[in-house]
């Protein structure tokens, strides 16, 4: 493994790359801005918190159904038709709901059927960035959108909230699809025209992408590294979703509430930028375990129940080493069969989905049985454990050899 410790001079330098880049940040922010104005539109619509929450799940859930037949199709499309027709799917959607003649029932159908065909996009995202870079640029190039992502997220929330305190719901959502024009036009002119991962020897079935996972599950190495991404990330989001809990629990005021909730996405934004940009690729790798330790210790003081403030800093703390991930991201890419590429990172996705959801659902009632401090201790001391049970593929050192080729669809794997 080189020490050479790669900049983002290189990474942005790779043909493709700065399009790709500019393009998914666009989109990230007109996501942020499109799920926060159709949130707040059907408030001020209903007055009922329960369908408000619903308008964000809308846009969550059915990625889980898609993730799980659509992956497969991206590794047949050139990635330069794909992502600028994923990009205007969405300016459409926002376009459809800033009208505002659909009603809640066709608005919220209109946010699941754009959340369902995501994964599709989604999946082929992450393929070119591992077809544009290569080396120490892939890990950093990922770490980038790892960062652009949580930083878009500020930014399009900041805006619709000036636009909808100016102008209301609609407006905002204009925004939304103009931010999603601008990211199709992006990429359509920004991306190298790159043939399809997969030939199309046979035409596409729904079925490809369920066997397509069956064959990246059956890689050992390709399994290990997908449960230690999903297992403690899943188990830190349930205690991240108990923070509004202890903060009314602790009778905080407005500032101290929203510091505890913007605690873990500050200190996974800067655990980002500290082992990605800093870190050498072989201290990277060694930084795996001890960053999936400080995951869990960092949380188990919130046994305690100690002030808010401190409760933040703990949640800070403890989300830097969330950047444990990308220690094994160059395995996880080279491991990966020929030809499944997309499939290997939509499944990945729909865990990493399918995780922060039920880590909640899981946190929620332990944290009204006992009180959040300890539901999140709790949560912590469950990390740690995943880290010892995970503890051989979270230290791996050794070069990582590719999996052989995937069968063609319709064959069976030996």
């Amino acid at each position: 493994m080189t020490e050479h410790r790669t900049t983002y001079r290189e990474v942005f330098a790779s043909r493709g790359y700065p399009a790709l880049y500019s393009g998914t940040a666009l989109h990230m922010m007109g996501a942020s801005l499109q799920v926060l104005a159709f949130s707040v539109a059907v408030y001020q619509a209903t007055r009922s918190p329960f369908w408000s929450s619903l308008a964000f799940a809308a846009g969550f859930l059915p990625q889980v159904v898609g993730g799980a037949v659509l992956p497969s199709l991206a590794d047949r499309v050139p990635a330069r038709v794909l992502l600028p027709v994923g990009a205007l799917l969405r300016m459409a959607a926002a376009l459809l709901l800033a009208w505002g003649a659909l009603g809640l029932g066709g608005g919220l159908a209109v946010v699941a059927l754009s959340a369902l065909v995501q994964p599709l996009f989604s999946a082929g995202q992450s393929a070119l960035v591992s077809r544009l870079l290569d080396g120490d640029r892939y890990v950093l190039g990922r770490s980038l959108f790892s960062v652009t992502s949580m930083t878009a997220q500020l930014v399009g929330i900041a805006i619709g909230g000036a636009t909808l305190q100016a102008l209301g719901p609609g407006p905002a959502l204009l925004v939304a699809a103009g931010v999603e024009a601008l990211a199709a036009t992006v990429l359509a002119v920004g991306l190298p025209t790159l043939a399809p991962v997969a030939a199309a020897r046979e035409r596409w079935r729904a079925a490809d992408t369920l066997h397509g996972y069956r064959d990246v599950w059956r890689v050992p190495l390709l399994r290990g590294l997908l449960l230690l991404w999903w297992v403690p990330l899943a188990l830190f989001v349930g205690a991240e979703s108990l923070a509004v809990a202890y903060a009314g629990a602790a009778h905080a005021n407005g500032l101290i509430t929203a510091l505890l909730i913007g605690a873990p996405p500050a200190g996974a934004l800067l655990g980002q930028l500290l082992v990605g940009r800093l870190a050498r690729p072989v201290t990277r790798e060694r930084l795996v375990l001890p960053l999936l330790v400080l995951t869990g210790a960092g949380l188990l003081p919130l046994a305690l129940d100690p002030p808010p403030p401190v409760a933040a800093l703990l949640l800070l703390i403890s989300s830097i080493g969330l950047a444990y991930e990308l220690g094994r991201q160059a395995a996880f890419r080279d491991a990966l069969p020929h030809g499944r590429e997309s499939i290997g990172f939509g499944l990945l996705a729909v865990g990493m989905m399918t995780g922060q959801g039920v880590g909640p659902l899981l946190a929620g009632p332990l944290g009204t049985v006992l009180d959040p401090g300890a539901a999140m201790a709790i949560c912590g001391l469950l990390v740690l454990l995943s880290a010892v049970l995970l503890r051989s593929v979270a230290s791996a050192q050794e070069p990582v050899e590719a999996a052989p080729a995937a069968p063609a669809p319709g064959t069976v794997a030996p």
